[in-house]
């Protein structure tokens, strides 16, 4: 934690140093180009004297000068924009002969908000480009005798005015999906195989004989209650949620269930005033996500896809506060899972657990706090520090196992997660690092607080627009367990007792080539018996490529690899996995996979990959058709 804190000290005294030394600012430079799009849009007319010289050099003070006034600029017309919306809004409906129906008026009223809609997303692009000046140029406005904190909160007001502005047009609305997905494993040479989903293909498996097709329906209606008050809610009916088991795994879809109703989300959003300062309050059942570490939920299906399941968020019950405070902002929450619909418990729990769990618990309830600073802000240069802490109720007497031994945390009834993060943009590069870890508690008594940590450093450096790079060093050690997901290693969900370097770069040749191509190198911790020693390791390989033959048609082919050293034998699983889409227009999409799974254990049937201690192979096949109004 010591090393984060140093990393985040260095990184804010470099970026002062940086903005300290730039005391005039070249045509090119990003600042230059925001005034220049506020000159187009009309929101400043230029200098002082009304002029604009756009291939002078300004300095930072005449920057400084042009935000004021862009400021009261702003300010003048989104008044006269509300003056006009609240016109529409309390004109009046029929009433005699010379006045216009109700239906006539209504029509001229939604005309005459759709004619307000340009200005408005104009002011709104504005404020964005506005507050990202302030940010940068706070000490010029300061010695200019601007007060820089009053200003930061009048441009949030007027955002949050543009907002209500917007909801008054938006309405009520309605939209939806409908998809349909079709799954069937078969064996090869009559042997079995794990999917990445985690199941089973076993020997006697066809093709024709275990097809499973799958259908959901999706609702979401969302509108504006009134000027303060929004809300929006989900509904899904189909056999998707009810093929998942009501257990704690956070993969493992089965044979398609009973048709069921679920409400996914319903919620409603309001801020409140309190002590002086706004709040935004978030009520009812609500998608819940922090960091990897902490609270993230992984896309329970490898093969299909559905909507809705991969934005990597929770659905809790409860109530969340969020506070913003400028530069810092924190939120709070308590909620406790529940049942989405009456067969998918699966989809309710926040499971602890990692890779090596032989027994995992989940949360019932949980509540906790994020706090973010942003100690640097800019365009270029820029840094977040984060801080996560919640208490998460699992019930009474519960027995955690890891690694294959006994029970390390025994008659357990809490779990607290601890968690801290870093992201930062410097030179060109983007720098990431997470800390977390959790502690198991009895009561008021930590009964399991060593080898529970996880740590995550990256660094990212984009060489063009068509060229990045990632590379960084992670460590989950073997105690630590949370609702996160931070990886997998084929079937091997949130790995753990692991350590070592991992890469990733991505390449896109042409506008219709992708090229992708990562590995992680682990070896184990060695930190308690039945875990890997450090003599057991692994490497990660994938890769994929994307191409799209015309407007219609893409192709990709993907390869994932794990190969082993464990007890002296290697183990080696391929997955082989060829897709084909199709776009049939706006909002329509249905695309095909097939994978190949030919896996080896050596004979170590602990790393098999399948039912044989041996050689594994089966293949999947998967379609999809989603369709969106």
């Amino acid at each position: 934690m010591k090393r984060l804190l140093t990393v985040a000290a260095g990184l804010s005294l470099i970026a002062g140093f940086t903005f300290a030394q730039m005391r005039d600012v070249p045509p090119g430079h990003w600042a230059y180009q925001a005034i220049e799009q506020l000159v187009r849009d009309g929101i400043i007319e230029g200098y002082p004297d009304g002029t604009f010289r756009p291939n002078r050099t300004m300095t930072r003070a005449e920057f400084a000068q042009a935000i004021a006034r862009a400021y009261n600029n702003i300010n003048e017309r989104l008044q006269a924009l509300s003056r006009r919306i609240d016109e529409i809004a309390n004109a009046p409906r029929g009433g005699g002969q010379q006045a216009p129906t109700a239906d006539e008026q209504a029509r001229r009223d939604i005309q005459a908000l759709r004619n307000e809609i340009n200005e408005l997303k104009k002011l709104n692009d504005a404020l964005q480009t506005l507050q990202r000046l302030a940010q940068t140029f706070q000490q010029e406005l300061a010695n200019l005798g601007v007060d820089v904190d009053s200003l930061k909160k009048d441009v949030a007001s007027l955002r949050d005015r543009v907002a209500a502005l917007e909801a008054k047009k938006e309405g009520f609305s309605i939209s939806g999906d409908v998809s349909f997905g079709v799954t069937g494993v078969n064996n090869i040479d009559r042997k079995g195989a794990t999917t990445l989903n985690g199941n089973n293909v076993a020997a006697t498996d066809d093709l024709l004989e275990t097809l499973n097709i799958y259908h959901e329906l999706g609702l979401t209606f969302s509108g504006q209650v009134n000027e303060n008050v929004s809300g929006t809610a989900t509904f899904v009916l189909g056999n998707y949620l009810s093929a998942f088991p009501n257990t704690i795994s956070r993969v493992g879809r089965g044979p398609a269930g009973n048709t069921d109703i679920a409400i996914w989300e319903a919620y409603v959003k309001t801020p409140i005033d309190l002590f002086g300062t706004k709040v935004d309050v978030t009520i009812g059942r609500f998608p819940a996500q922090l960091t990897p570490f902490t609270l993230k939920r992984v896309k329970p299906d490898y093969y299909l896809n559905f909507p809705r399941y991969d934005d990597g968020a929770y659905r809790v019950d409860g109530a969340a506060f969020a506070f913003n405070f400028d530069t810092f902002r924190l939120n709070l929450w308590a909620a406790q899972t529940a049942a989405i619909n009456s067969t998918a418990g699966q989809f309710s729990t926040l499971p602890f657990y990692n890779h090596n769990s032989a027994t995992s618990r989940a949360a019932d309830q949980f509540a906790g706090a994020r706090l973010e600073f942003d100690a640097v802000r800019g365009e270029e240069t820029s840094l977040t520090i984060g801080a996560t802490y919640f208490a998460a109720g699992i019930g009474v007497g519960q027995n955690f196992n890891f690694a294959g031994g006994p029970a390390e945390a025994v008659n357990i009834d809490r779990v607290d997660v601890f968690g801290a993060d870093i992201k930062a943009k410097f030179a060109g590069f983007n720098i990431g690092a997470e800390y977390a870890q959790s502690n198991f508690m009895r009561g008021t008594s930590n009964v399991l607080d060593e080898d529970n940590w996880a740590l995550d450093v990256n660094l990212s450096y984009n060489f063009s627009e068509n060229l990045g790079v990632t590379a960084g060093y992670r460590e989950v050690r073997p105690y630590f367990a949370s609702p996160g997901y931070w990886g997998r290693v084929a079937y091997l969900y949130n790995p753990s007792d692991l350590r070592g370097a991992y890469a990733n770069v991505s390449w896109k040749p042409s506008e219709d080539l992708n090229v992708r191509v990562g590995g992680a190198f682990l070896e184990g911790t060695g930190r308690v018996a039945g875990g890997y020693t450090k003599n057991d390791e692994v490497v990660h390989a994938v890769a994929g490529i994307d191409y799209r033959l015309s407007d219609r048609w893409n192709v990709s082919l993907n390869y994932e690899g794990a190969f082993w050293k464990v007890g002296g034998v290697k183990p080696v699983w391929n997955y082989v996995t060829v897709g084909l889409g199709y776009n049939l227009g706006e909002n329509a999409s249905w695309n095909l996979l097939y994978q190949i799974i030919d896996n080896d254990g050596k004979g170590n049937a602990a790393f098999s990959g399948g039912p044989n201690p041996n050689k594994n192979q089966a293949g999947v096949a998967a379609t999809t058709l989603t369709i969106k109004f």
